[in-house]
């Protein structure tokens, strides 16, 4: 009999070793600012964005089935000539996607230094062609860089989580204003359902106002936020990425769960979804999106050569009921 218990948990141990979700490769041979964008269209289109190599080579492939197979990359023609460094990816709820990148440039009136502005583009046809780009300001005493989805309001303005200001874009008229003046810095910053807003500096701000309210203790994102990611599901839930050990990729990333709003956070219970047993190649960058009512995908990358198949982009499909905690 005991033999028989040892035998029944050894294969209930490795029944759950295998049935955990592996990540599926989409992209190899990347290297240099890889930093991956991801969004899901109205359509359940599942669309990543990627730099192929280092400044340049800006590819899109596709999903049609949450993130199980992938389409081939393809090169986003409007960047190629360009010296750029990857963007973000959101998608609107008229059904449109919007893809914003950041343009390196020569600022003339600031010594001939090298700086960064912002672009973006909008395709009507679920990614699949994309209009002429638009520019953000650019900003003349410090670099103007998006790396996370915009917040679209219920007003109709985006609010863009930039490096040098929080901006808010009107669509309708191509206006720009600073959304507010409390210093956030290049983090995600989310809307839950119920119209709270919640930045990775640690902070929420209620739709009753109008001051933001610290939130403490709060997931490791703020520092060097572009890192790092923080998604709101429509269950209420806010998602955020964080990195464990050291090193520049560290040893494996969780997520750690609000549940109340972004009031507090879950780290009893924090969800590893990513341990390849060694240091992490390159900061993988993720990007976590919503992919139904029961999943979630996070994109993100690993350019450790010494891995089978080499350096690559990878999707992983997380079950959102083991983000419920206990």
């Amino acid at each position: 009999m005991r033999l028989s218990l040892i035998a029944l948990a050894l294969f209930a141990t490795t029944a759950a070793a295998d049935d955990a979700p592996k990540p599926v490769r989409i992209a190899s041979g990347v290297s240099g600012h890889i930093h991956p964008a991801a969004c899901v269209t109205t359509a359940g289109t599942v669309l990543v964005i990627y730099s192929q190599t280092n400044y340049r080579d800006l590819r899109l492939t596709r999903s049609a089935d949450g993130g199980k197979t992938w389409s081939k990359p393809e090169a986003f023609a409007l960047t190629e000539r360009a010296e750029i460094y990857p963007g973000s990816l959101t998608a609107l709820r008229d059904g449109r996607v919007v893809h914003a990148w950041n343009v390196w440039y020569t600022d003339t009136n600031n010594g001939n230094k090298k700086s960064r502005y912002v672009e973006f583009s909008v395709s009507a046809d679920d990614g699949k062609t994309w209009g002429k780009p638009k520019a953000l300001p650019m900003n003349p005493k410090e670099f103007s860089v998006v790396r996370h989805p915009f917040i679209e309001l219920p007003t109709g303005q985006w609010v863009f989580s930039l490096s040098d200001r929080t901006l808010a874009f009107d669509p309708q008229t191509d206006k720009v204003t600073d959304f507010d003046k409390t210093p956030h810095g290049l983090v995600p910053i989310v809307r839950t359902p119920k119209g709270t807003l919640v930045s990775g500096t640690g902070r929420r701000l209620t739709t009753e106002g109008p001051k933001w309210e610290e939130i403490a203790p709060f997931p490791k994102i703020a520092q060097n936020g572009w890192r790092f990611d923080m998604v709101g599901l429509d269950n209420g839930y806010l998602v955020a990425s964080e990195v464990l050990g050291e090193g520049v990729g560290g040893n494996k990333w969780r997520f750690v769960v609000s549940r109340d709003d972004g009031k507090t956070w879950d780290f009893d219970n924090a969800v590893v979804f990513y341990d390849p047993g060694r240091a992490i190649g390159g900061r993988a960058c993720p990007r976590t999106v919503q992919l139904d009512k029961d999943t979630i995908g996070t994109v993100f990358y690993d350019d450790d050569k010494a891995q089978t198949g080499g350096s690559g982009v990878f999707f992983l499909r997380t079950p959102i009921k083991a983000l419920a905690g206990k």
